[in-house]
């Protein structure tokens, strides 16, 4: 086996220096090899102040670039200056992207890039002031209801290629929540994003005022009996005529709906009857009503009263 271990160790210095001027002639032949790398470079385009480009954006392009091996090796894509593309005077047209556009170290080259080219279609720039309309969402608290919507400013400013403005009469804003409201209050809401090719100019934040009140209504109770009040138990009774009337409330819904029946009294005032000794009167009917509800009508609004022959105490019922 000796014969075999002094493959490595016979002559060991000259084989070092061997190996190393292999592996310094690899890398040599390596760095100068030409190859190709990928990458990307973006797009810098600038237009007239008073056009629109319309046409799809390339913000970037796919280059591959070709060169040494060691100078490809050396190349920071990230800092390649963007390609810078001047599109006035270019409408309707194509542009295309050549590669000496695109600014490499010396010792590279391109070899394509990526779309080759941009279709370039452009609108004249306007501007517009157009209302700006409040959108909401859910509904506000049972038996309450939104009395008014009130926007700050009520208009803003759009700018944008002519074909789009000329279809906006209205900006919307994001929607504003009503669900559960009970109060009126003043929240913001920006608008909605805007289309393409336009923009809005106006601030980014609108105030919006929400007025809330409950659900007013009516109720028709029929056939009250008419009470009479404030005669003398020792006095004379009296006959109404009629006795019953038909007694409309109106108020907020949710007091309507919940009513108590025996709170609503109808009557007439007989105090200043006295001795007298007429037989008929003539009264107005009042209503007693809850609190939070008011009386809007009586039919009939007045009633007769006539002297009965029997005595008040013989009308009272037995205890």
């Amino acid at each position: 086996m000796s014969w075999f271990n002094g493959l490595f160790t016979d002559h060991l210095p000259h084989k070092a220096v061997a190996a190393a001027l292999a592996i310094l002639f690899v890398a040599f032949v390596r760095e100068d090899k030409t190859s190709t790398v990928t990458t990307t470079v973006r797009v810098r385009v600038s237009r007239p102040d008073d056009r629109v480009l319309v046409s799809p954006m390339v913000d970037k392009v796919t280059v591959v670039i070709e060169g040494k091996y060691g100078a490809l090796r050396k190349l920071d894509s990230d800092q390649l200056p963007p390609l810078d593309l001047n599109l006035s005077g270019s409408e309707g047209d194509q542009v295309s992207f050549e590669p000496e556009m695109v600014k490499l170290p010396p010792g590279l080259s391109v070899r394509s890039v990526r779309p080759p080219a941009m279709v370039v279609r452009f609108e004249p720039l306007v501007q517009k002031r157009v209302p700006v309309s409040v959108v909401t969402s859910g509904e506000p608290a049972l038996g309450f209801r939104v009395t008014q919507l009130r926007v700050e400013p009520a208009e803003v400013q759009i700018e944008g290629a002519a074909s789009v403005v000329d279809t906006l009469t209205r900006v919307e804003t994001t929607p504003v929540e009503l669900a559960g409201r009970s109060q009126s209050a003043v929240v913001e809401a920006p608008l909605k994003a805007a289309p393409a090719f336009v923009s809005w100019l106006g601030p980014i934040k609108y105030k919006v005022g929400v007025d809330i009140e409950e659900r007013q209504g009516t109720r028709v109770l029929d056939d009250r009996s008419v009470t009479v009040r404030g005669l003398d138990p020792n006095g004379v009774a009296y006959e109404v005529s009629p006795g019953e009337v038909d007694v409309t409330l109106s108020g907020p819904v949710r007091l309507l709906d919940a009513l108590d029946l025996e709170r609503v009294v109808a009557y007439v005032d007989a105090a200043d009857f006295g001795r007298s000794k007429r037989v008929l009167f003539t009264r107005v009917v009042g209503v007693e009503v809850p609190p939070g509800v008011s009386l809007t009508e009586v039919k009939p609004a007045k009633v007769t009263l006539a002297r009965s022959t029997a005595r008040l105490r013989e009308q009272a019922p037995s205890p």
